[in-house]
């Protein structure tokens, strides 16, 4: 569900930017969720902390 939050907020061009782009720099290594959020951030030009705190670091699902 998150990462159809993500995209929906960044479009579907940077969203499948975004994950070639994960999959090809980060491919056989060790990454955190950190990480991830920056890329999206860079790619979409956009601030995303309140999609991810949402979504992953509190308890209950989005309304």
């Amino acid at each position: 569900m998150t990462l159809h939050a993500l995209r929906r907020a960044v479009g579907d061009a940077t969203f499948f930017t975004l994950l070639k782009a994960w999959a090809a720099e980060h491919r056989y290594g060790h990454v955190t969720t950190e990480q991830f959020v920056a890329l999206a951030e860079r790619l979409s030009g956009k601030e995303l902390d309140a999609l991810f705190d949402a979504w992953l670091f509190q308890p209950r699902k989005p309304a």
